[in-house]
């Protein structure tokens, strides 16, 4: 077990991200079992602190880990304290401006954007002193995440800044162009690159290269064909995607097929998010095709308003959720005594609900949600607090820097 470079600042995300987690769980289950009336604002706390809270903090803690690896810490490096420090303090403000004023949320969304910048900015300087051709597979993905969301969060302040001055007037299709260079263009790419590095190998692989690119081509596609308010334009992103992810399953597959499923560790967590993954392109494919090519829609607005959150919950819960505790459980892995059964309850009790509400929301059955909404997010909460403990169990703990899943 090798000590992380920033180890410190790796734990301060994760901790932080598990800390706002617990609000998305908690108003995700107020909504699924009734308790409050899921209203736009709440809606939007429940995405937000998901998406930046739990998600982006966790994705910003794996690129520190993976440009970081374990060597010894340098002079100078107080940008990365000083970065880790402004995102965990803007993005609770930024959750919390949701339920605010539009003003209140530009300025928190900024000072995000600030963070995230300063990051990507970071980054760009560790690719170039590596190089583009000794990257490796993963680092080259991440790296096209992060520059990308960027992007995205640069879009959503501008949302913002538009909605709360009226001082200009953005594109139409602005806030579709947003969620899918968010979700799309950065958040598919990151998390496949993180999946391949833990079911595959923190490598360089031409077959990796292309599925990088592949991944990264498809996700601008479909904003830029947005931006230009041609959603037939967007379909060209289908082949590029099938194609990127069949390669990862040719790298990969044995690894997503047998990696100990009864079995406690991390190895079923990057092996489960992969047909989650591929259950979330099946119905984002099948909704563009059927706007574009089936004609099922005659436009998005008549897409039935299940498909959506069908969609949400396999990405965000089922793929990138299980990805990001797949790393917790890597980096936490020395520290297993604490609360070693709250292992299984959160692997089977998150994965087995987020698989049952997903077929409750395309069969519209909303009388189950109130029975699985409670199992997904107290499964959630345990993991939360087993890892919190874990994580700081010992201000020494040295952290796995590679744990390829087991087969």
């Amino acid at each position: 077990m090798d000590v992380l470079r920033y180890r410190r600042e790796i734990r301060w995300l994760f901790q932080a991200a598990l800390l706002i987690f617990v609000a998305t769980i908690a108003v995700g289950m107020g909504a699924g079992t009734g308790l409050i009336e899921f209203s736009p604002s709440q809606a939007l706390t429940h995405l937000h602190s998901g998406v930046v809270g739990w998600i982006s903090l966790g994705v910003v803690a794996a690129g520190l880990w993976l440009y970081g690896g374990t060597a010894p810490r340098e002079g100078g490096e107080r940008w990365v304290t000083w970065t880790s420090i402004l995102l965990i303090g803007s993005v609770p403000l930024f959750v919390l401006a949701w339920t605010g004023s539009m003003p209140f949320l530009a300025v928190a969304g900024s000072l995000v954007l600030l963070g995230i910048a300063a990051y990507v900015v970071w980054m760009l300087g560790q690719v170039a002193r590596i190089g583009y051709r000794r990257l490796t597979t993963p680092q080259l993905g991440v790296a096209l995440g992060v520059v990308t969301l960027v992007v995205g969060s640069a879009i959503g302040v501008a949302i913002a800044a538009q909605e709360a001055t009226a001082a200009f007037q953005l594109p139409p299709t602005i806030h579709l162009v947003h969620a899918q260079t968010q979700e799309s263009a950065y958040l598919f790419l990151a998390a496949m690159s993180l999946a391949y590095w833990r079911l595959h190998a923190n490598d360089r692989t031409t077959r990796g290269t292309w599925m990088v690119w592949l991944f990264f081509a498809a996700g601008v596609i479909i904003a830029l064909s947005l931006l230009a308010n041609s959603i037939e334009g967007a379909a060209a992103f289908i082949p590029f995607d099938i194609a990127a992810f069949a390669i990862l399953l040719t790298l990969a597959w044995r690894r997503i097929v047998t990696p100990g499923w009864l079995a406690a560790g991390s190895a079923r967590h990057y092996a489960v998010a992969i047909p989650f993954a591929a259950a979330y392109l099946a119905i984002f494919i099948y909704i563009v095709l059927g706007v574009t090519v089936l004609r099922l829609w005659s436009d998005p607005s008549q897409i039935p308003s299940n498909l959506i959150p069908a969609v949400s919950h396999p990405f965000f819960v089922g793929m990138v959720t299980n990805v990001l505790f797949g790393l917790l459980f890597d980096m936490t892995s020395g520290k297993r005594s604490v609360w070693p059964w709250a292992d299984h309850v959160l692997f089977w009790g998150m994965n087995l609900a987020v698989a049952a509400f997903t077929i409750a929301i395309l069969l519209e059955a909303d009388a189950w949600f109130k029975l699985i909404t409670p199992i997904l997010g107290l499964s959630i909460l345990v993991g939360i607090a087993a890892f919190t403990m874990r994580l700081w169990s010992s201000s020494e703990q040295a952290f796995a820097q590679e744990a390829p899943a087991r087969v």
